[in-house]
């Protein structure tokens, strides 16, 4: 089996021998890996990291939810299984930064040296420079890299290419796309890669996850800026990849498998902002190249955007603390208060790594998981009795809440309309305490669920 797997990325890779195009691609790979290196920001990194320990510690995939007290008690089919137990593997935050970086980088040199010769330079910077603020570490960065080895794979090794389905499927459910890569650009291979997606913990329930999360997210039960579309303003470079690829093939009317299998893409990144990194890694591989541009302008553009890239990005590793709520996490441990905590979903991955399993988690970005707290919340941000409702369902003594500004309520005496902060109007200071926070979130803990001197021990003033 080693030597079949061997040497079948032999034959994928020696399909190429042009030596100044190796020395190009790893000159790039260097420079795309410095550009990369940036602080972890995605907040679902944690949750993973958590999954990851728990699996390896069990020796078991989860059946339910272990972490969040609101999750629904309905098997969870977490297909990202395989990429949680090697973050956790790796070390977790240490390395994490590094290898992301790497990994980015390896994933668009490899774009560059496979991709058509012309304009190669110029359409893997200008996908880099799309994708860079997107491929934070998490399995759809992982999934990017697996969707550019398959495109190379399909005509140099069958398989690799199957291989690459089995990875592909237990590490991010975008591995649906595999099949429609191998009908696209080589069609013997469809039944066997859509066959491949079976090879996994879940069978033919990986499959149907993601299907039915689609619908979910569809529904508008909830909004998620992920699962958002693409506007052009905020994202430029997409529209300009997209109708580069649009414009180069009407010039050209080449390969029109692989033109609608770059539209499917580019149809998935506008749609939903989640899919942005699959369409950038694909981008070099898949468009047409553009005959007609000068190479000292092509080489230009390039060295601009990734000069740009270099200027906007954060260069260093570690974590992004303005967005998780670090001091507040070390204030409530000091502490020692024990109890069921309250977070907005996007702190809850951090949560569940900093406390699980002493306290337990709400809720977090896992939003499959939550169909009854949903709606829920939704109901309780807008009633007071059913915000109080929801506390007491969930017996939650300790908070840790996200910043919210002011809130516009109504006077029952006056009937009057006045401005209040959120924190007093959510936890109002008889009934709870401020005994933390920082720039990103304040930790408030339930009087009555502590002894007094405790509570007077940590209270800070608001």
């Amino acid at each position: 089996m080693i030597a079949l797997i061997g040497n079948g990325f032999f034959a994928v890779f020696a399909a190429q021998n042009d030596k100044s195009r190796v020395a190009i691609a790893l000159g790039l790979a260097v420079v795309f890996a410095f550009a990369a290196i940036a602080p972890i920001s995605s907040y679902d990194f944690f949750w993973h990291l958590a999954t990851g320990r728990w699996i390896v510690e069990h020796h078991a995939l989860p059946i339910h939810d272990p972490f969040a007290i609101a999750s629904d008690r309905t098997p969870w089919i977490n297909g990202e299984w395989l990429f949680d137990v090697v973050l956790y593997a790796i070390g977790g935050l240490g390395a994490a930064s590094i290898l992301r970086a790497i990994f980015v980088a390896i994933t668009f040199a490899a774009a560059f040296y496979f991709s058509p010769k012309n304009s190669a330079l110029l359409f893997t910077a200008l996908a880099f420079a799309g994708a860079f603020a997107r491929l934070d570490l998490r399995p759809s960065t992982i999934a990017a890299g697996l969707l550019v080895a398959a495109i190379i794979a399909a005509k140099r090794s069958s398989i690799v290419f199957i291989i690459i389905a089995i990875l592909w499927i237990n590490i991010h459910p975008s591995a649906l796309l595999i099949p429609f890569v191998a009908l696209a650009l080589r069609p013997i291979l469809t039944i066997p890669s859509a066959l491949a997606l079976l090879v996994n913990p879940f069978g033919w329930r990986a499959i149907a996850a993601p299907l039915t999360l689609t619908s979910f997210v569809g529904g508008g039960t909830f909004v998620n800026a992920e699962w958002l579309p693409s506007p052009p303003m905020l994202f430029p470079l997409l529209y300009i990849c997209v109708v580069i690829g649009v414009i180069t093939f009407a010039m050209e009317r080449k390969d029109i498998p692989r033109f609608i299998l770059f539209a499917l893409l580019a149809y998935l990144a506008i749609a939903h902002v989640r899919n942005q990194g699959l369409f950038f890694a694909a981008f070099p591989l898949l468009a047409t190249p553009i005959t007609r541009v000068p190479r000292s302008i092509a080489y230009a553009a390039a060295a601009a955007l990734l000069v740009y890239v270099a200027i906007v990005s954060p260069h260093r590793d570690g974590l992004a603390e303005h967005r998780f709520p670090i001091a507040s996490v070390e204030r409530l441990k000091a502490t020692q208060l024990k109890g069921n905590v309250y977070n907005p979903d996007q702190f809850g991955g951090f949560l569940i790594w900093s406390f699980y399993p002493e306290r337990r988690t709400l809720t977090d970005g896992r939003n499959e998981l939550y169909h009854t707290y949903i709606g829920e919340y939704a109901k309780a941000r807008l009633d007071s009795r059913a915000w109080r409702a929801l506390l007491m369902k969930y017996r939650i003594d300790l908070a840790v809440d996200e910043h919210r500004g002011t809130l516009d309520v109504l006077d029952a005496v006056t009937k009057q309309h006045r401005a209040i902060p959120a924190s007093l109007a959510y936890w109002p200071p008889r009934e709870w305490a401020l005994i933390g926070g920082d720039d990103v979130s304040m930790v408030f803990a339930r009087r009555a669920a502590f002894p007094r001197e405790e509570i007077a021990r940590w209270e800070l003033k608001r």
